[in-house]
């Protein structure tokens, strides 16, 4: 007999060990989707999904030129969800080649992608369609680090091109700039990140004061926003040397008409396809200056705030790459998003970070719990009651990685020099 539901066909899903697509796997299995993971890690939290119906291990990086032919050879066909920056270009590079051999996706061409992923294109981009970006410049020795910190003024950060994750060092004073360029280099030639091929670029710094930070996360077909939700960053995370770093750790939905607008003439102007996630400084006094900061083309590690403020950006990516209608969607305001099951988690970053005082960090952890008990798992990234496979090893990831920052920091205890060693009595004999 036939079926005319729509979510027959399989969802494929890379990266099962990140958090986005963590989120979309239990998006997508709550919706009927079947849902097959594929990860290089056996441990992946994605696997531990009761949603999912085929775990694969993938030998070769999501990144590299073979994982198409893994995907060709060794996977059934499906709707496939790329995951980071990386893996997405490697998708896009190969997008007809993955559509002829019967995957079906919705993703920008690779060209699209290189101006909007690299930072310095991204600026260019702006220019283009009249949005706001910090000012940029390519570097690669100390003496012209030096012009742009002339030219720009302090502070300054160095940044790679298309490196993700709050990649940067802040220059705040001209004789730490040698120190900065430095490890900067070392970073993107590292065995992590030296696949990316990232360039250095300094870049004017934003000030953070008297500023509001805004997510904006839509699922976007031929430029046009199908549907989106976007929402104010309450808390961020803040290094101890002011770097702001890119991943979202508390939040709360919120409409902001200009910043939509903004969104949908870039969008329009890129004629874009696929999940995207931007990201937004607006300053509330003043100049009133709106900048876009970062441009993720990919679903974000925080798409599941979509997903629990009414917007199921997965399920109509999965629609439209099949060729069927969207759904009609719109964003509930109001609805809190905290991390709290992870490594790099909410209450972690208060409790690491020495900017702020301890009533400040307990404040912290008086919101976080707060925003569990009112909203419940709405507030919650990964606590997912139905699904607790992931909440579960999440949680122990957390922890392990909680006791190694408790050993770290005792090995760090000294006097006069003489590490913190406990005194035990013993027996005389």
């Amino acid at each position: 007999m036939k079926t005319n539901n729509p979510y027959r066909t399989r969802a494929i899903v890379c990266d099962a060990e990140k958090l986005s697509q963590v989120a979309i796997i239990q998006e997508l299995g709550r919706a009927g989707v079947p849902v097959i993971a594929l990860s290089g890690m056996p441990a992946a939290i994605g696997f531990a999904s009761r949603y999912v119906s085929q775990r694969i291990a993938t030998p070769v990086p999501s990144y590299d030129p073979g994982y198409i032919h893994l995907l060709c050879s060794s996977v059934p066909r499906g709707v496939l969800f790329y995951s980071n920056d990386a893996n997405t270009e490697n998708i896009s590079r190969h997008r007809e080649r993955l559509a002829a051999a019967g995957f079906r996706l919705l993703i920008s061409d690779i060209s699209t992608l290189g101006r909007v992923i690299d930072k310095d294109r991204l600026y260019l981009t702006g220019l283009e369609c009249g949005v706001s970006v910090p000012q940029c410049a390519f570097v690669s020795s100390l003496d012209e680090v030096t012009e742009k910190i002339k030219e720009y003024g302090l502070p300054v950060i160095v940044k790679a091109t298309n490196l993700a994750g709050g990649v940067y060092r802040l220059i705040d004073q001209a004789e730490s700039a040698a120190g900065v360029l430095r490890e900067m280099k070392e970073i993107v030639a590292s065995e992590d990140h030296r696949h990316r091929s990232a360039r250095l670029m300094v870049q004017r710094w934003i000030p953070q004061d008297a500023t509001k930070l805004w997510n904006f996360n839509a699922c976007v077909q031929g430029g046009e926003i199908v549907s989106f939700s976007m929402g104010e960053r309450i808390r961020s995370d803040v290094y101890p040397d002011g770097r702001l770093g890119s991943i979202l750790l508390f939040g709360r939905t919120m409409y902001n008409e200009h910043i939509h607008q903004l969104n949908a003439r870039l969008l329009q102007h890129l004629r874009f396809d696929g999940i995207v996630e931007t990201e937004w400084s607006e300053k509330i006094t003043g100049t009133n200056e709106t900048f876009l900061y970062d441009f993720n083309p990919r679903p974000s590690g925080n798409i599941r705030w979509s997903f629990k403020s009414g917007v199921a950006l997965a399920v109509q990516y999965y629609r439209l790459a099949l060729g069927e209608a969207p759904e009609r969607q719109s964003m509930r305001p109001g609805i809190a998003y905290a991390k709290v099951f992870y490594r790099w988690s909410d209450p972690v970053a208060a409790l690491s970070n020495s900017r702020i005082t301890l009533a400040q960090k307990l404040a912290v952890l008086r919101d976080d719990f707060a925003a569990v008990v009112r909203c419940r798992r709405h507030a919650v990234d990964i606590l997912d009651i139905a699904d607790p496979g992931p909440t579960v090893r999440a949680t122990a990831e957390l922890g392990r990685d909680l006791i190694h920052r408790f050993l770290r920091r005792i090995k760090r205890w000294s006097w006069n020099g003489i590490p913190f060693v406990p005194k035990l009595k013993h027996a005389s004999r």
